[in-house]
């Protein structure tokens, strides 16, 4: 006997629900297996190929210019492609949380020394110096006002900084209120081969 809107807004609201819910079963269940020793399988991927995709993935679903790629080399690293996408798609969605309207997010891809540098910067609000130490706790969430996603769980951060742990990489963040947000991650780089020449004698 529900009106037709209602009704329809009691689905749509439903759908948010069950699509949050998966979300957090998903992530639970990555952090036990992550608990339990779970290791990742590796092999060649190409990083800049993966970043790309998921750039592509996310400018679907929100302002088309509000995503900017700066420099992207072609870079290989040794990884789980499910994973590190995974990776380049909880930073960015970070980023877009928190950035408002008429704001950027710029993503890069350059080799520095032995590493893959992976960086996304946002002109978001920031994140307060006192919850930065914080950020990759499991559910930890920094000032509910600043959130503009209250059905986040607080745990992507925590899966984040697994995945590049488990690419024995690292993850460095700083932030300004006021001003934005840069994440940096450091990949290293397979060891290049090289071509065994003739003994001399």
């Amino acid at each position: 006997d529900m009106p037709e809107d209602e009704r329809a807004e009691a689905v749509s609201y439903l759908q948010k629900e069950v699509a949050r819910l998966s979300r957090m079963v998903g992530e639970l269940l990555t952090l036990a297996r992550a608990d339990a020793g779970q290791s990742i399988e590796r092999r060649p991927v190409e990083l800049d190929a993966i970043l790309l995709e998921a750039v592509r993935e996310m400018g679907s679903v929100t302002e088309a210019d509000i995503i900017e790629i700066d420099e992207v080399e072609p870079l290989s690293v040794d990884g789980d492609p499910d994973r590190l996408k995974q990776l380049v798609l909880i930073l960015l969605d970070n980023a877009l949380k928190y950035t408002p309207g008429g704001g950027k997010v710029r993503v890069g891809l350059r080799r520095v020394h032995d590493h893959a540098v992976l960086k996304i910067v946002d002109s978001g609000v920031g994140i307060p110096p006192d919850d930065l130490p914080r950020i990759f706790e499991r559910f930890y969430r920094a000032d509910p006002a600043r959130s503009r996603d209250p059905g986040g769980s607080g745990l992507g951060l925590a899966i984040a900084k697994w995945i590049v742990d488990q690419h024995e990489g690292d993850i460095v963040v700083d932030s300004t209120i006021g001003e934005g947000t840069s994440v940096g991650v450091r990949l290293p780089l397979p060891e290049r081969s090289e071509s065994v020449s003739a003994l001399e004698v």
